[in-house]
């Protein structure tokens, strides 16, 4: 019964990575969908409001426990200002800018890298050799995928600091959400950490923005695409992923995102792959193997043939 238990719960965790792999990479689509309506810090203002709100109605029905201190709700707002405000701002003005979607999807899956990296020295955290390799290949896997229409401009060059600081805020948010926010009920912390970056774009916008919306139907699609699909469901899928795995394992599902977003960016603007970018889907996907997945229970099917077996209980 324990073996079995084990079972589901590996099962769970690796549907659940692939339910954020896809939700997450439709993410810059929705973004783009709705940037012809709505400049990105405005945007991100309405957004993060809706998903707010609709946090605090689950939060409320499920009865879900809150922050027991001043100083957990602090760090649950620490975090997710760079893990949600940060790099929403840094990745949405950026292709704002005119970097394309591809691009910032490339800077966005140099994380696992950032992240294994600070583990490694920060925290002191093993990471196995196979994973390193694994890093290795799912990097030279995003490069192929996003590399041959990557063209670097010096008209980009502030959108890509852009895009670097959403990538900074992705990775230390990830470290700070696992090491502070651990327990973190999923709905009231994003109520928190949604409203915290709410305000912050609030401000943001009130300097830089002009604050103004054209609520199309386009416009609306992407917004509750954004707020209900990616907020409540992409985020939450992610956090619930930090809570159960290595925080290196889980950053290595950023790989997959740049060739889910290639796949769905064909879906809804025809954009075509080649078999260049096809093949780097498939090293990105080996990379990301050889970062997640346990290969100890070959070995001990192994050893299992060598004993009788063991009846369970």
């Amino acid at each position: 019964m324990v073996a079995s238990a084990g079972r589901n719960e590996k099962g769970f965790t690796f549907v659940l990575s692939m339910l954020f792999i896809i939700l997450y990479g439709s993410g810059f689509v929705g973004a783009k969908l709705g940037f012809p309506y709505a400049k990105p810090l405005s945007f991100l203002v309405v957004r993060f409001a809706l998903t707010s709100f609709l946090l605090l109605l689950v939060a409320l029905w499920m009865r879900s426990k809150w922050p027991s201190s001043w100083k957990e709700t602090l760090h649950i707002g620490v975090s997710g200002i760079f893990l949600v405000c940060f790099f929403s701002v840094g990745t949405w003005v950026s292709m704002d800018m005119g970097v394309p979607p591809a691009i910032s999807a490339l800077i966005t899956a140099l994380q696992p890298i950032a992240v294994t990296v600070a583990s490694y020295f920060v925290f002191n955290k093993k990471v196995a050799g196979k994973q390193w390799l694994g890093l290795i290949l799912g990097l030279m896997g995003v490069g192929l995928v996003v590399g041959e229409n990557a063209v670097f401009d010096a008209q980009y060059s502030v959108g890509i600091l852009m895009s670097f600081l959403g990538l900074l805020g992705l990775t230390v948010g990830n470290l700070y959400q696992k090491r502070f926010c651990a327990s973190m009920n999923i709905f009231t912390g994003g109520v928190i950490q949604s409203a915290v970056s709410g305000l912050l774009c609030l401000l943001l916008a009130l300097s830089f923005d002009s604050l103004h919306v054209t609520w199309s139907g386009q416009f609306l699609f992407a917004l509750g695409w954004m707020s209900v699909v990616i907020s409540l469901g992409a985020t939450s899928f992610l956090y619930i992923l930090l809570r159960k795995g290595e925080s290196h394992k889980v950053a290595s599902l950023f790989y997959l995102i740049p060739a889910v977003t290639a796949v769905i960016s064909y879906l809804v603007f025809k954009t075509t792959l080649d078999a260049v970018q096809i093949t780097g889907m498939m090293l990105a996907a080996v990379g990301v193997a050889l970062v997640n997945l346990n290969f100890s229970f070959l070995k001990s099917k192994a050893k299992e043939t060598e004993k009788p077996a063991l009846q369970e209980v």
